[in-house]
């Protein structure tokens, strides 16, 4: 397509869709973090996954971020299972599996290819670094059934499209613009001035500003979606050129594996077709597991042409009370004690209890927004 960046590893890999869907006698009742890893493998957000990863996949993606075929993959796509789950698909030899949500209705129907165990511990360790409970996603993995299992997807119910764009769907927008370059922003946050600053720097020389803030499940307290989602929607209607600005949200676990996380960010990114991406200093970031920059430096560790999409790196921004504007180290001259840095932690509670934020750091429509409610934050 013209103008358009190629997708992760040249094209979107297509799911096979069977024309008879098989009879299923087994059932499988699954997540809602499940059904969101179905849908992104089903509309290609996830390609050129269309399964859920084998053994020899696995294995790869955990000790050398990519797939057993060495294409670029940085966090393990699994289904888990329970060890009586896997009994019984083996007993009935199992091929086609329903799985359905909590309610009873039917998402998917998978077909069964493999089932394995995995080493919890080296997950970890490989993908974030770290096996203390404290990191919010190491505490899920720890919850999860001892085994995985290789599924091909047959069929997805109509009820399971996600009110998120699809590459096809982004593709099929950008395709009738004239745009050659299509910066995507990361968020799972309300705006403050330094994004806003960052934003607009890349704005400036590419054609087009895709806002993608990740909705879905994120750990407790991180501002709950729809207040990011009303957030963005006051920024672009006050201070937005809406000629050159689009914002949809991305249907995603946040799973805090900063660096790694980046990585998968950025394959997603270039699936809905975007030529560059922004990754700060804080991209994915979960307390103190990671380095400063790390989600940055990962990209210059990657073999040439792994990806195609554009890295814009930026340092940490903040607003200076000398300059009266958002600086970084490279334009502003003062001293710390005069730049306005604030926390999200504090942010947080300023919310929390109903204090107005510093206008200078965040925008006073936005701060008058989030304080007004009384669920921002996800419990």
């Amino acid at each position: 397509m013209k103008n358009l960046i190629a997708p992760h590893w040249w094209e979107l890999i297509d799911c096979f869709r069977e024309k008879d869907i098989p009879n299923t006698d087994f059932e499988i009742e699954i997540s809602k973090e499940t059904i969101t890893d179905i849908r992104n493998i089903w509309n290609w957000t996830y390609s050129p996954l269309k399964w859920f990863l084998k053994k020899d996949d696995f294995i790869s993606v955990c000790e050398n971020m990519k797939l057993s075929n060495w294409i670029l993959w940085s966090i393990p796509i699994i289904f888990d299972i329970s060890e009586k789950q896997k009994k019984e698909i083996e007993n009935k030899n199992t091929k086609y599996i329903s799985l359905i949500n909590k309610k009873g209705e039917k998402i998917a129907i998978l077909k069964n290819e493999e089932i394995y165990n995995f080493n919890k511990n080296k997950y970890a360790n490989f993908v974030f670094g770290t096996t203390e409970l404290e990191h919010p996603w190491v505490n899920d993995l720890y919850k999860k059934n001892d085994y995985l299992i290789w599924w091909e997807i047959i069929t997805l119910s109509n009820n399971s499209k996600s009110f998120c764009l699809s590459p096809t769907e982004t593709r099929k927008i950008f395709s009738q613009k004239w745009w050659k370059n299509i910066v995507a922003f990361q968020t799972r946050n309300p705006p403050h001035v330094s994004h806003e600053y960052l934003q607009k720097c890349a704005l400036e020389w590419c054609d087009w500003l895709y806002i993608n803030p990740i909705v879905w499940k994120k750990k407790t307290w991180d501002f709950n979606d729809k207040y990011i989602i009303g957030a963005y929607e006051i920024l672009i209607r006050n201070y937005y050129n809406s000629d050159h600005v689009t914002f949809w949200a991305l249907t995603l676990n946040m799973k805090y594996a900063w660096p790694r996380e980046a990585i998968l960010h950025a394959i997603i990114r270039q699936n809905l077709w975007c030529s560059h991406l922004i990754i700060w200093r804080d991209h994915a970031w979960v307390w103190s597991y990671y380095w400063t920059y790390e989600a940055q430096n990962i990209f210059d560790k990657l073999e040439k042409n792994n990806l195609k999409i554009k890295i814009l790196k930026y340092e940490n921004a903040w607003f200076c009370t000398i300059c009266r504007t958002v600086t970084t180290s490279k334009t502003c001259p003062h001293d710390n004690d005069m730049k306005m840095h604030i926390s999200w932690s504090e942010i947080r509670r300023r919310i929390k209890e109903k204090e107005i934020l510093p206008w200078d750091f965040i925008r006073k429509e936005i701060s008058e927004y989030l304080i007004e409610w009384k669920d921002q934050f996800v419990e």
